[in-house]
C-alpha cells in the first residue's frame, strides 16, 4: 500500500466532505441531542471548530478512509464518530485516547525511559482486559498500547486487542523488538489499526547508542517495512536530542521514513521523567529551537512536501494555538503496566492503582486535579516539583503513589486555559 497525502485542493475538499457527511451523520440521530435543534447546531459549530483545529496536518489517506491527525481515529470509521461524541455529546467530556502499558519487560535500555523506575507487578489478564473495557466505554476512540515492549507479551497483547471493539482505534507502541510476520497478520486479524516503531536518530550508530541494543536500527526499519507490507499505517517516534534538531537531522529522519513510505513521524520533545526526572539540559525548553520545530511541523504538512509523511511535532501539537496540555483525562491519559493510573506517562504521579481501587473511582479523583486545558506543559513545569518529592520522601519506585500525589497537585495551575476549549465552552471548571 503506497500512502497519499492530500494538501491544498484535495485536502480543503475532504474537509468539505467530512463536513457534509457529519451534517447528515447526525440529522438522522436527533435524539443525541434530546430533540433540539438548537443543541443539533450547536454541536455543529463545535464540531467543525474541531475539526478544524487540524487543517494544518496533511490528510493521510489510509486503507479505511483519511486521517486527519495521528490522535484522532481515521475518517469514516466508527471509532471517528465514536471520538467526537465523546469530546461534544458526553457530560463532562471524555477523553479520545488512552496510553496504555501492558508490561514493564523490554530488553532495551533507551535513554530516556519514562518508566525505568517502575517495578511493581503487571496487573493480571483479566484485570487489565476488565479496565479496557470500562476505558472503552467511557469514551476512549483511540488505544496507543505499549510496554516496556509489549511485543514480548504476545499472548497477552493480542487477547487485549482481540477484545477491544470498532469503537476504538488500536496501535501498538514498540521498538519492533520481537516482531514476526506471523504474529503481525494475527495482530491485523484482530482488527490492529497501526504501529508506532521508535527510531531515536536517522544515524544507526546514535539509535542503537540510544537504546543500548546493536543492530536495533535495523530491527525497527525491518518492522515499519513487514508493517507496510501487510497494509499497516506506521509511525515513527522519535526523541531527537537538540543537537541533531539543530543541524538539520529532522531533515534526515524525514528523508528516512520516506523511504520507509511511513504515514507519520511523531517527533516527542525530550520529557525530565522517568530516567531523565531531575534533569534540566537537553530539554529542548529554548523558545527559538521551539520555533524551529514548529515552522518544520507547517513545513512538512504543506503542499511542497506532498511526497513525505505527515509530521506530528509534539511542540507544535501542544503550542496554546493548537491542543495545548490534554493531559489528566482532557483528551489523553495513562495506565501503567501495574495499574497506576496517571494523567500522562510523562508524569510519574498516580491517582490510584485499579488493583486497588475501582477505575471509576480513580478516574473521577484525576479529573478533578485537570478541570479544563490549559497551555502549560506540566511535564516540564512541574518536573522539578516532581522530582523533589521523590528526593524529600525517600522514594525509587515510580510512579508517585496517590497520598504524595494529593499533596503535590493540590496548589497546580497549568497556566491560561486553552483557547481552542475555551471557544468550545466544554469544559467547566
Amino acid at each position: 500500500m503506497k500512502t497519499h497525502y492530500l494538501t491544498g485542493f484535495k485536502k480543503t475538499l475532504i474537509y468539505g466532505v467530512i463536513a457534509i457527511h457529519v451534517i447528515g451523520y447526525y440529522l438522522c440521530r436527533p435524539s443525541k441531542f434530546h430533540w433540539s435543534l438548537v443543541r443539533y447546531c450547536r454541536f455543529l459549530k463545535q464540531a467543525f471548530h474541531l475539526l478544524l483545529i487540524f487543517r494544518h496536518n496533511k490528510v493521510v489517506r489510509v486503507f479505511n478512509g483519511y486521517k486527519l491527525h495521528l490522535y484522532l481515529p481515521a475518517y469514516p470509521s466508527k471509532a471517528f464518530f465514536y471520538a467526537i461524541e465523546s469530546k461534544l455529546c458526553k457530560e463532562p467530556p471524555s477523553p479520545i485516547t488512552i496510553v496504555f502499558s501492558i508490561t514493564k519487560a523490554c530488553r532495551y535500555k533507551c535513554q530516556h525511559c519514562y518508566q525505568r523506575n517502575d517495578q511493581n507487578q503487571e496487573l493480571t489478564e483479566s484485570a487489565m482486559i476488565a479496565t479496557a473495557q470500562k476505558m472503552q466505554d467511557l469514551g476512549v476512540a483511540m488505544f496507543d498500547i505499549e510496554g516496556g515492549e509489549p511485543l514480548l507479551r504476545y499472548e497477552r497483547l493480542l487477547h487485549l486487542v482481540e477484545f477491544l471493539d470498532d469503537r476504538s482505534e488500536i496501535w501498538i507502541n514498540t521498538t519492533g523488538d520481537n516482531l514476526t510476520g506471523e504474529k503481525l497478520l494475527e495482530l491485523a486479524d484482530k482488527k490492529l489499526f497501526g504501529m508506532m516503531i521508535s527510531i531515536h536518530s536517522p544515524d544507526p550508530q546514535k539509535h542503537d547508542a540510544f537504546t543500548g541494543i546493536a543492530g536495533s536500527f535495523q530491527t525497527a526499519c525491518s518492522a515499519l517495512r513487514l508493517c507496510r507490507k501487510n497494509n499497516l499505517v506506521t509511525a515513527i517516534n522519535s526523541v531527537l536530542s537538540e543537537e541533531e534538531i539543530k543541524s538539520g537531522k529532522l531533515d534526515n529522519l524525514m528523508a528516512l521514513a520516506k523511504e520507509l513510505d511511513c504515514d507519520y513521524v511523531q517527533l516527542i520533545h525530550p520529557k525530565p521523567a522517568g530516567k531523565w526526572l531531575g534533569h534540566t539540559a537537553g530539554m529542548q525548553t529554548n523558545p527559538d529551537l521551539l520555533a524551529k520545530i514548529r515552522l518544520a511541523h507547517i513545513y512538512y504538512n504543506s503542499s511542497k512536501t506532498k511526497d513525505f509523511p505527515s509530521l506530528s511535532a509534539q511542540a507544535f501539537e501542544e503550542s496554546p494555538e493548537v491542543l495545548g496540555c490534554t493531559a489528566g483525562g482532557i483528551d489523553r491519559f495513562y495506565l501503567n503496566a501495574s495499574g497506576e493510573l496517571q494523567p500522562c506517562e510523562f508524569l510519574n504521579i498516580s491517582f490510584g492503582n485499579v488493583q486497588s481501587e475501582s477505575f471509576e473511582t480513580i478516574y473521577a479523583r484525576m479529573r478533578s486535579a485537570f478541570p479544563y486545558p490549559c497551555c502549560d506543559w506540566l511535564c516540564c513545569a512541574r518536573a522539578q516539583e516532581i522530582y523533589a518529592a521523590f528526593q524529600n520522601n525517600q522514594i525509587t519506585i515510580a510512579p508517585l503513589p496517590w497520598e504524595i500525589t494529593q499533596k503535590l497537585v493540590q496548589n497546580w495551575q497549568g497556566g491560561t486555559q486553552t483557547p481552542l476549549y475555551k471557544k468550545l465552552n466544554i469544559y467547566h471548571s
